[in-house]
C-alpha cells in the first residue's frame, strides 16, 4: 500500500535541507516509531515495514528512545523468532 501525504512547498524544502533525499524513508521511520510509542504497532510490525529484521528494529527502536516493556509473552516470541532465525 502507499499512503501519500501533500505537504507545502516551504515545508518539504526545510524538510529536504535537513534529510536530504532519504526524507521520505525518515518519514516512514518516525511515523513507525511514533506508532510503536502510542502501541498501534508492536515491534514485529515496525520491523516488516521498514524491512528489518526483529533484533534490527529493537535496535533501532532503542535508539529513537522508543522503548516500551516487554510483557513474557513477547520475550518467548522474540526468542522464538531468533531461534528460527539460527535454525535452531
Amino acid at each position: 500500500m502507499t499512503i501519500c501525504i501533500d505537504i507545502p512547498a516551504d515545508v518539504e524544502s526545510a524538510l529536504r535541507d535537513q534529510f536530504g533525499p532519504g526524507l521520505e524513508v525518515r518519514a516512514k521511520q518516525d511515523l513507525a516509531v511514533s506508532w510503536f510509542r502510542d502501541g498501534r504497532l508492536t515491534s514485529r510490525q515496525v520491523a516488516a515495514l521498514l524491512g528489518m529484521s526483529l533484533f534490527e528494529a529493537h535496535a533501532f527502536l532503542k535508539s529513537r528512545g522508543a522503548t516500551l516493556p516487554m510483557s513474557l509473552s513477547d520475550v518467548e516470541a522474540d526468542l522464538a523468532d531468533l531461534h528460527k532465525s539460527h535454525g535452531s
